[in-house]
């Protein structure tokens, strides 16, 4: 498994480093068309197909859609991360930095918007501040004192503090650079069908639908290879694989373990496999009176099951125990220390915290009120449910009453509230490094921080890791933070699970993927 490479040995050697990149490098996850290499003189016009689980929001990062775009090839950002976690030049053609605050940003030469308006600084400019006035947590993330367009195809960002990390900030979908003029003129139509600078344009859009894309005449790194792609959603897995299996889709994202098992065994299909930089994990509401109690939540996350559990009886070993909420394939922390399952020191916890079985049903109660949890999980990542229903049966032998609930909309039945826990999957790669995973789920009112966990120990220590550029510093500072979070049961990371596609062997290009599934369609894919 591969160590990140955080952006950040020596400020002034990393400026160096990417000043030094000009396009974008080959990449075998990203070949072709994303690499600015001219794709094909002529794209195929058999469709290719694709079933997803969810395409939750219009691909408008302003409407929550801004890693669907990236991740089917309709916007870019300013810089990506390599598969090696690297932030390097994407639409831009080259970054430095002119001092500890200040970077200058080179546009690529010719980079159009699929309107064919010129990707100029100025263009740029309203983007990154249309950014940063309407999408949540990107000002802080951001942190730009001053956006301005130099000259033509030069940005200049001065950040408030020290942005060592700056180029990886930028590879956030966040920052997607759309046409902000067309977006004023067009209003509310313009999340429908974006106006961005990717290998694809949308022709047609349907929230949990559909999704279909045109290749981009205009793009820098010349047409794509395949002239029209068809997304659909399928929410249940076992119709992804039906569908690879029937011939009705091309490639189906995010298979379950018993898909890859079925996918592996057919002649005609085969799977491609990223690494694990995904947790599945629970999210405990801490606005809830008895979660707000660290007994409590230390007392649940002692009555889970052995995560080596949960991996081989769900996952089918294909995943790794979390140790901790970020994956060691973006912060390896060699001394992470999870609670261990422990029914007794669960039993013992809750004691602590005054309850008690005083009627002998096998729940625990305090006050009359018995300990009874609301745990919510959604289906379009099936392995979520059957672990919820091994750490059901955990739970109850502790004393402990859990009740699932599963829901199509988990984001929008989570910010409705009355729920205790809730299953969840997130990659955890962000901005390749764990800093922005670590501030939107733990920071106090991070975007993602569902849960509504705070800690002002934790705030400080994310204040001061952010400018930190020092990669063994950074490191020994994020695991600290970690060690925090696991001994106070902000979440409970449960695993790291694989991602898998099922792929015909019809389609071309898709031999290896990009470690990080941000990254998936390009103008390299073909279909015979």
């Amino acid at each position: 498994m591969r160590r990140p490479l955080f952006f950040a040995a020596r400020a002034a050697a990393v400026a160096a480093v990417l000043s030094a990149c000009g396009g974008t490098p080959a990449s075998p996850s990203m070949p072709s068309a994303a690499s600015g290499q001219a794709a094909s003189a002529a794209p195929s016009n058999r469709p290719l197909r694709i079933g997803t689980p969810f395409l939750s929001a219009p691909l408008d990062p302003l409407s929550g859609g801004g890693f669907h775009a990236i991740q089917f090839g309709v916007g870019e950002t300013l810089t990506r991360l390599d598969d090696q976690f690297a932030a390097v030049p994407w639409l831009a053609e080259a970054i430095a930095q002119r001092d500890e605050t200040t970077w200058a940003i080179t546009l690529r030469q010719g980079a159009l918007f699929q309107d064919g308006a010129p990707v100029t600084a100025e263009a740029v400019k309203r983007s990154l501040e249309r950014a940063v006035e309407g999408v949540a947590g990107a000002k802080a993330l951001l942190g730009a004192a001053q956006i301005v367009a130099s000259d033509e195809r030069t940005v200049q960002i001065t950040t408030s503090r020290a942005s060592p990390l700056l180029p990886n900030i930028l590879t956030d979908p966040a920052f997607i650079i759309v046409n902000a003029d067309a977006a004023q003129q067009q209003g509310d139509a313009f999340a429908l069908k974006p106006v961005m600078t990717g290998v694809y344009q949308v022709a047609e859009f349907a929230v949990d639908q559909r999704l279909v894309l045109q290749a981009n005449p205009r793009y820098w790194g010349g047409v794509a290879k395949t002239s029209r792609v068809e997304v659909t959603v399928l929410a249940e897995a076992s119709a992804r694989i039906l569908g690879l299996q029937s011939g009705e889709l091309d490639i189906a994202v995010d298979l379950r373990p018993e898909s890859v098992d079925v996918a592996s065994a057919s002649p005609e299909l085969k799977v491609v496999h990223a690494q694990p930089i995904s947790t599945i994990f629970m999210y405990l509401n801490e606005q809830r009176p008895a979660l707000a109690d660290l007994r409590v939540r230390q007392a649940i996350a002692h009555a889970i099951p052995q995560r080596d559990v949960l991996v081989s009886a769900v996952l089918r070993g294909q995943g790794l125990p979390a140790a901790g909420q970020i994956p060691p394939s973006i912060l390896a922390c060699q001394n992470a220390q999870a609670p261990a399952y422990d029914l007794e020191k669960a039993k013992q916890l809750l004691a602590e915290a005054g309850y008690a079985d005083s009627d002998g049903d096998g729940v625990v109660e305090t006050g009359g009120a018995p300990l009874k949890l609301l745990v919510v999980s959604y289906p379009q990542r099936p392995a979520l449910t059957p672990m919820a229903e091994i750490i059901q049966a955990s739970l109850k032998q502790a004393g402990i009453a859990m009740e699932i609930q599963s829901t199509e909309q988990i984001n929008s039945t989570l910010s409705a509230g009355g729920w205790d826990g809730a299953m969840y999957f997130n990659n955890m790669a962000a901005t390749g490094d764990a800093y922005g995973s670590l501030d939107a789920f733990f920071r106090t009112g991070g975007a993602a921080n569902r849960g509504g966990y705070s800690s002002v120990s934790i705030d400080q220590q994310l204040d001061a890791l952010q400018p930190v550029s020092d990669r063994a510093a950074r490191t020994a500072q994020a695991c600290a933070i970690q060690q925090q979070l696991l001994d106070e049961a902000a979440t409970i990371p449960l695993a790291y699970p694989n991602y898998s596609y099922g792929v015909s062997r019809q389609v071309g290009g898709f031999d290896t993927a990009h470690p990080f599934f941000l990254y998936f369609l390009n103008g390299g894919f073909s279909i015979a």
